[in-house]
């Protein structure tokens, strides 16, 4: 499965870059996040791996986050395992003005086992949670608005 999801944020792209590299910052972006914990290497680096626990509301899953690729300011991939998903999250960031930050996010996701079946009765349940996920930062970023209970 594969989609696109972006949005344009009201903020310069150093502004954004430094909140979506904060590690601190995570929780008041990424919904449902109880913990995150760098596992391996250097944080913020190429081949860093941060073990990642996230209440789905239906599930809490531990997912394993891999840093494949840093171009910062203008791109940041990575790659997130969890049991029966396998997931490639690309993100680009483009100055639209030097007050509007455009992120675009690819993604690509591959499903085994018991996932494969939740992929095909609810294939939108991903790229909603990625458009969620993208809706709360530019709150949190532009508003302070934050998603920790």
């Amino acid at each position: 499965m594969k989609y696109d999801t972006q949005i344009i944020i009201d903020l310069p792209i150093e502004n954004v870059i430094g909140i979506f590299e904060n590690t601190d910052n995570l929780p008041d972006w990424q919904r449902g996040l109880i913990y995150s914990k760098l596992i391996k290497g250097k944080n913020g680096e190429v081949g860093a791996k941060r073990k990642l626990k996230i209440d789905l509301e239906i599930k809490t899953i531990i997912m394993i986050e891999t840093i494949i690729k840093k171009n910062l300011p203008h791109e940041w991939h990575g790659k997130y395992t969890a049991n029966g998903i396998e997931s490639i999250q690309k993100n680009y960031f483009k100055q639209v003005n030097k007050n509007q930050t455009h992120w675009i996010n690819q993604s690509e996701f591959k499903f085994h086992g018991a996932m494969r079946i939740i992929s095909k009765i609810l294939p939108n349940i991903f790229k909603n949670r990625g458009e969620q996920v993208m809706i709360d930062f530019k709150a949190f970023a532009e508003r302070g608005i934050s998603q920790i209970k």
